[in-house]
């Protein structure tokens, strides 16, 4: 295996930096309790990132991780599951500093499992320096609850909340520290269940025409859990082990018809179908970790070695039957869809600080991946009373992926100036092989290669007192295919909707620079241009009545972003938390063999209120409006929303209880039109996001402040982003 060395070398630091330990002698220090008396606000701005405290957003109650990533400043999260930053798209999500190893559409899965009382804090970063993966425009980062406070602590949730239909969120976190021993724990269960409505017109070329009208309806149950124990060798090393694991059982069923018309608008066939799914989706994973500190001055070195295993397994009935405008049945379609998957990931990473004179400071660090996934997916047609392998349509994918990183980055901090830059350099080595059958014969590709992504950072105190502070930064980035993405499977969606991948995808890549002005972090703005080539979109390509969605190196990306925030009290009592995203966009490329020249002027409008009432009672009003969206060929109406939400903290302050209520107007309706080769289509789709919800949090055990260390992993990083 291409990470054997590196998960050696991780191996002997441990074993050095044990024995190094057992020389010293162990001294420990009563720390003395510090109560903590401040309220975090709901949202803090610094110099390279937001951070999104989750306690502190009121209209959370209920909730889960996605439905709270969607109400963070500048995150868009359209109903696909797709995440943007600041109008950036293909954002690297990281669950405590390593990412999820899932699609966009997994991942939304996952998130919406995991209870919003699990989550501590979001961190969101526009430019990311070198020390994170390459991968992604972005990155957003949730933090899980852990506490280090000597004794026995702990908090717990309890969420609900209804819309057309029911859903719970409920977490408990506990943490137990007695001397040189930290264990902590967190255990979550959601239960989901949603709808949507889409109806659809889809015009060929002015020959025929496609009315469709689907219903969709799912429901899951998801476990989540992590467990870990932290042992403190010396007032110097800290080794841990961190157990984590999940499982998402979850069905759904999609029931459709459709007619088809002629060119003189005149039904000429009806097609009813539908479609029901079960499936099974179970993960677990371990990490082994180490916090070496070298000296007083803050020198360290964390290791971190990861394992994570994915297995899914799931199973789709599809049936059709198309009539004739007599009424007589003109054909029929009986479809079994088998679909294992199994992921097996690898990590090993090590990072090293050292600060040096004159509010200096170097760091330097290396990763190695190894990832093997294996899809097995059973096409299986009926013939009579029974289904019968359709070899012709099955698909057998294997895919295994070793990335290899080495980064570098320097900081530099005067009186009014300071400088941080940084280079990345990751070597990527694939190997795709479709084992052939009695129909399919044998298919294999593989690419290797190596890319360097330099980082820049300027900044300067235009005063003395440091209120205004100017920032420029460039970065580079790479978005790399799913691993689904690459398999050619064809996924049969309805009748007249068809998904597969593209095993010639090639990576795209972001270049952007940044201008940001800052006044005492409660407003600032910030200019920025994107430049995206080999831009990764899924096309889609009429193919007589029947449309195929399939991932394309779609061509050039433009974007001019204005960005402005505002964090500041208006009056005494009256927080207010806005940001307003404008930026021009222009589509370069090519689809289906015709060339798209698309320009957009879009924007988005993000307001927050935060009233404190009183002692106890605070409430919240915040909303969302944005302007049309465009995205390869497909342009999205403008939308709204607006969510209120109010607080009160019981039980001497140690219990809070929220009440909610999501998307009021029931405004967030998503209408859209896609334009390709001889095709114009309409489509409106409606989902389950007019909700009121209700939570109960409590804490118990000790309220202290104790220094923390945080090791949450950050190994296994951006290759779970992209197993699906």
């Amino acid at each position: 295996m291409k990470s054997l060395i590196p998960i050696c070398t991780m191996v002997l630091l441990f074993v050095l930096h044990h024995t190094c330990d057992a020389q010293e002698k162990d001294k420990p220090k009563a720390l003395k309790e510090v109560t903590v008396t401040a309220k975090m606000p709901p949202i803090k701005h610094k110099i390279d990132r937001i951070i999104v405290n989750v306690d502190g957003m009121i209209t959370a109650a209920g909730s889960n991780a996605l439905e709270i990533l969607s109400k963070s400043p500048g995150v868009f999260v359209d109903m696909d599951g797709n995440i943007q930053l600041n109008g950036k798209g293909g954002v690297l999500v990281l669950i405590d500093d390593k990412p999820t190893y899932l699609s966009a559409q997994d991942l939304a899965a996952y998130l919406r499992s995991l209870p919003a009382g699990m989550v501590e804090k979001i961190e969101l970063i526009s430019n990311p320096p070198a020390r994170y993966d390459a991968s992604g425009s972005a990155v957003i980062n949730l933090q899980l609850k852990k506490n280090k406070t000597p004794g026995f602590n702990g908090n717990m949730s309890i969420g609900y909340n209804q819309g057309a239909y029911a859903r719970s969120n409920d977490a408990l976190n506990i943490n137990y520290r007695h001397n040189k021993i930290n264990v902590f724990g967190n255990v979550g269960y959601s239960r989901d269940a949603g709808y949507s409505r889409e109806t659809s017109q889809r015009n060929y070329d002015n020959t025929s025409t496609t009315l469709l009208d689907r219903r969709y309806h799912y429901s899951s149950n998801g476990y989540n859990l992590r467990a870990g124990i932290d042992y403190y060798v010396s007032a110097k090393t800290t080794l841990g082990i961190l157990l984590t694991g999940g499982i998402r059982p979850r069905s759904d069923q999609l029931n459709y018809n459709s007619d088809q018309l002629n060119a003189d608008q005149k039904t000429d066939s009806t097609a009813i179908g539908h479609t029901t799914g079960d499936y099974q989706w179970y993960t677990g994973g371990i990490n082994l970790n180490m916090l070496r500190r070298i000296n007083e001055k803050g020198s360290s070195i964390t290791g971190d070695l990861d394992y994570v295993n994915i297995h899914v397994n799931g199973s789709q009935y599809l049936s059709t039957n198309v009539y004739r405008l007599d009424g007589n049945l003109s054909s029929a379609n009986d479809i079994l869809y088998r679909l294992p998957a199994d992921i097996d990931i690898w990590s090993a990473k090590t990072d090293y600080n050292l600060p040096l004179k004159g509010n200096a400071n170097f760091e330097a660090g290396y990763k190695s991946s190894y990832v093997s996934t294996n899809y097995k997916n059973s096409w299986l047609q009926k013939a009579g009373s029974d289904y019968v392998p359709d070899y012709g349509r099955s698909d057998h994918f294997i895919y295994t992926e070793n990335i290899n990183a080495l980064y570098v980055s320097a900081a530099k901090e005067w009186k009014h100036w300071a400088i941080k830059g940084g280079v990345r350099m990751e070597n990527t080595r694939m190997h795709g092989r479709q084992p052939g059958n009695i129909v399919i014969a044998d298919s294999a590709f593989k690419r290797n290669y190596t890319k360097f992504f330099p980082s820049f950072y300027f900044s300067w105190k235009a005063d003395t007192s440091g209120h205004h502070t100017i920032t420029i930064s460039y970065g580079t980035r790479i978005r790399r295919p799913s691993y689904q993405q690459l398999n050619p499977f064809l996924f049969y969606n309805d009748r007249y909707s068809y998904t597969t991948g593209n095993p010639w995808l090639k990576p795209q890549y972001l270049y952007a620079v940044e201008l940001k002005y800052d006044y005492k972090s409660t407003f600032g703005v910030e200019l920025a241009y994107l430049k995206v080539n080999n831009l990764i979109q899924f096309i889609v390509q009429p193919v007589g009545d029947v449309f195929v969605n399939r991932p394309e190196n779609f061509g050039l990306n433009y974007s001019f972003n204005v960005v402005s925030w505002l964090s500041a009290d208006l009056v005494k009592d009256w927080h207010v938390n806005a940001k307003l995203i404008v930026f021009h966009l222009i589509n370069k490329g090519m689809a289906d063999d015709q060339i798209v020249n698309n320009k957009i002027n879009s924007g988005e409008l993000e307001i927050s209120n935060q009233f404190r009432l009183s002692k106890k009672w605070s409430a919240e009003v915040s909303g969302l409006y944005a302007t049309s969206h465009l995205q390869g060929q497909t342009k999205t109406d403008p939308f709204w929303h607006l969510n209120g939400g109010i607080q009160k903290m019981i039980m001497k302050e140690k219990g809070t209880l929220k009440v909610s209520v999501n998307d009021v107007f029931y405004s967030m309706i998503r209408r859209d039109n896609t334009t390709a080769k001889g095709l114009l289509a309409r489509r409106m789709v409606e989902t389950d996001t007019r909700r009121i919800g209700i939570a109960f949090s409590y804490r118990f055990g000790k309220d202290t402040n104790n220094r923390k260390r945080n090791h949450t992993t950050g190994g296994a990083a951006e290759e779970q982003g992209r197993v699906n």
